[in-house]
């Protein structure tokens, strides 16, 4: 099992380069307590500029260990109070997703792409059952995919769908291939069949 606490952050308008310092010490930090903390930059879709960091557990019980532990911190409380003292931007979160799917590549790939559902909990079941042929048709395009379903979060009739690739000509040609593909075609409209598909966007690795 993967655990993932996604925090998104909106910077202010010439606030990125202090976000950025920011995050990277967060991330720091969070890792430092046993997370494997991976930051995003979003180039395009639903939040395009924000910022997202990812911290990933294998169980949830290592997660509250390590949040407890975290959010104690002297770097963390004096990273906290600087915020206060300054702020740069919008944080949301942490929302804390399963990966009822999937599990993220080691080593990470640089490009993400998320779709995110309307799916309503009766039709969770039937929509992942979907999971294996979706990642047997994507493993021709090299595609790692993965599914995320919320367990602490503002929107529980919510699923995402992640492709991970290796750079964005990767991305690029995998979304020609896929276009034209008519097992992919057939299986995102059963897909539409059972939830409403709400949002996408791409996350490039900072």
């Amino acid at each position: 099992m993967s655990v993932v606490a996604i925090r998104e952050v909106t910077p202010m308008i010439g606030k990125e380069e202090l976000v950025e310092s920011r995050m990277k010490r967060a991330a720091e930090i969070v890792t430092k307590h046993g997370a494997q903390t991976r930051l995003w930059r979003v180039a395009a879709g639903q939040g395009a500029s924000d910022y997202i960091m990812m911290s990933m557990y294998e169980t949830f019980a290592k997660g509250a260990t390590a949040f407890q532990n975290f959010m104690s911190d002297p770097d963390m409380i004096a990273l906290n109070k600087e915020r206060g003292k300054e702020p740069a931007a919008e944080i949301r979160g942490p929302n804390v997703y399963r990966m009822a799917y999937g599990v993220p590549t080691n080593p990470p790939r640089p490009i993400l792409a998320q779709r995110m559902y309307h799916m309503p909990r009766k039709n969770m079941a039937s929509a992942l059952a979907l999971a294996p042929e979706l990642d047997k048709i994507m493993q021709t395009q090299d595609v790692s995919i993965g599914i995320g379903v919320p367990i602490v979060a503002d929107d529980h009739e919510m699923m995402g769908v992640v492709y991970r690739f290796n750079s964005m000509e990767h991305w690029g040609k995998a979304v020609d291939a896929m276009v034209e593909n008519q097992e992919f075609v057939s299986i995102v409209e059963k897909a539409n069949s059972l939830g409403t598909l709400k949002s996408s966007r791409i996350l490039v690795s900072m």
